[in-house]
């Protein structure tokens, strides 16, 4: 039968009770066991992403237990029911030295190669490619004002977020500091508009057009004043923003650049190894047919 350990406030898990302890130390932070092999705390708990709630938490745990008490039954079964264990030895074994290989590769190449990228070289690559960066999402840049409705001097913070543009940010921020509930400046970088309006209570519907570049929004709902000021946009369909583009412009350009890095590499190391005699290869026997 399955046991769980709920998670405390500190995300710690409560020892969970077994019959039956022999010596092996990790017994004493089970979570789970099936025959002699035992699922503890530190290993369920190293698993839980970051970020998650007390409640999410333990429900990420009780499912990775169930998960795991699963897997080792399937695996305890198949292991006396398929007789051919050599071969999944073999295949476990290549997929081990697979393993190695790629990631000792991937780090190498990152290394070698990320030096070898600077943003000249990104933006030559995205300015020859623009067309193939498009927007999935709306975009823009402004502010949002959070104020009471009673805070004082309301039509002249109008006057300034109208201009916020050119030249009202300055008297915006510090209105801000002594009135403002909230205050989010993103003039300078780019936000999806879908995180612009989950911060108002007015409903957009679904076409973001309604907002538009250089104008502004005001909304009020419960005594509090929202002011929106639209600087640029750019919408669905668009081409990106470089910054925007800039992470999958570096993959790109770091894949094309690995596969040249590992015949390089793998070319070097088989030369080394032939000259210090560590690799030899031999000629068929004239009797052996390859095809086969």
């Amino acid at each position: 039968m399955k046991k769980f350990v709920a998670i405390s406030l500190c995300s710690i898990f409560i020892l969970a009770v077994w019959g039956c302890y022999d010596k092996q130390e990790n017994r004493h932070n089970a979570l789970a066991r099936v025959g002699d092999q035992y699922l503890t705390s530190q290993e369920v708990e190293a698993e839980i992403p970051a970020g998650l709630s007390d409640s999410a938490r333990v429900a990420f745990a009780n499912q990775y237990v169930d998960e795991w008490i699963s897997s080792q039954l399937i695996y305890m079964v198949a292991r006396k029911n398929l007789p051919n264990h050599e071969h999944i030895d073999k295949l476990v074994e290549a997929y081990r030295r697979d393993l190695f290989a790629y990631e000792y590769r991937k780090r190498l190449s990152d290394e070698r190669l990320m030096t070898d990228l600077p943003d000249d070289s990104l933006m030559l690559f995205y300015e020859l490619h623009r067309d193939e960066f498009k927007l999935q999402k709306d975009i823009a840049k402004g502010l949002l004002l959070k104020v009471p409705a009673n805070a004082p001097q309301l039509a002249t913070l109008r006057k300034w977020v109208a201009t916020a543009g050119d030249m009202g940010v300055e008297n915006i921020e510090k209105y801000a500091v002594k009135n403002a509930i909230g205050y989010d400046y993103f003039l300078d970088r780019w936000v999806t508009l879908d995180d612009i309006k989950d911060n108002i209570p007015y409903e957009f519907g679904s076409d973001n057009r309604v907002i538009q570049p250089r104008k502004t929004f005001e909304h009020k709902s419960d005594d509090m004043i929202y002011m929106l000021y639209i600087d640029s946009c750019k919408y669905v369909g668009d081409v990106m923003p470089f910054v925007f583009a800039r992470p999958r412009i570096l993959e790109i350009m770091l894949n094309e650049r690995r596969v040249e890095f590992n015949k390089q590499l793998e070319k070097a190391l088989y030369e080394e190894a032939v000259s210090d005699g560590r690799v030899e290869r031999y000629d068929m026997n004239a009797d052996v047919n390859i095809d086969k």
